[in-house]
C-alpha cells in the first residue's frame, strides 16, 4: 500500500491554489459577479392603477448596454422584480402591457387597457423605485377589444 506522502498529499496548499480559491469566492460561480438590482413601483393609466399586466426591462443595446433582461407582473397597479432577478443598470427599454381585469391565475387576463407602451429609462446601479404613467393616447378603443360575450 502506498503511503500518502509518496502521492504528494502531505504538502500544504500552494499559494496559486489559494489565490484561485479567493477569486472564485469573490466572483461567484455564475456570470462573473454580474450585479442585478431590484426595481419596483406603480403603473397607472388614466390616473388609475393598472389592474394586471406585465413589465419587461431589457438592456438598450442601441446605447451600448447589455446583459440579462428583467421581468415582473403588475398586480393592482404595483410591480417588483423578484429578488436576484432585477436589472443590471444603465439604459433599458421598458415594455408594458396592461389588462382590465384583476390578476387571477385561474383565468387569462381580461381585455387590454392599452397597446404595448414602450419607454427608455436610464436605471441606476442600485435598487430603485420607478413609477410609470401610461398616457391616455395609448388606450385601446372599445371596438379594438375583442368581446368575450357570444
Amino acid at each position: 500500500m502506498k503511503r500518502l506522502c509518496s502521492l504528494g498529499m502531505d504538502r500544504p496548499a500552494t499559494p496559486v491554489v489559494a489565490v484561485l480559491l479567493m477569486v472564485a469566492i469573490a466572483f461567484g460561480c455564475g456570470r462573473h459577479g454580474l450585479r442585478r438590482y431590484g426595481v419596483s413601483g406603480t403603473v397607472t393609466f388614466n390616473g388609475q392603477p393598472v389592474p394586471s399586466g406585465r413589465i419587461a426591462l431589457e438592456p438598450d443595446s442601441s446605447q451600448g448596454n447589455s446583459g440579462p433582461g428583467a421581468y415582473a407582473s403588475i398586480q393592482h397597479g404595483r410591480y417588483g422584480t423578484p429578488r436576484g432577478k432585477g436589472h443590471t443598470g444603465g439604459p433599458h427599454v421598458v415594455r408594458i402591457h396592461g389588462f382590465s381585469s384583476e390578476p387571477n391565475p385561474a383565468r387569462p387576463p381580461g381585455p387590454r387597457l392599452f397597446s404595448e407602451y414602450t419607454i427608455t429609462l436610464d436605471l441606476p446601479q442600485d435598487t430603485s423605485v420607478q413609477d410609470i404613467q401610461v398616457p391616455a393616447e395609448h388606450g385601446v378603443s372599445p371596438a379594438a377589444v375583442p368581446s368575450n360575450e357570444h
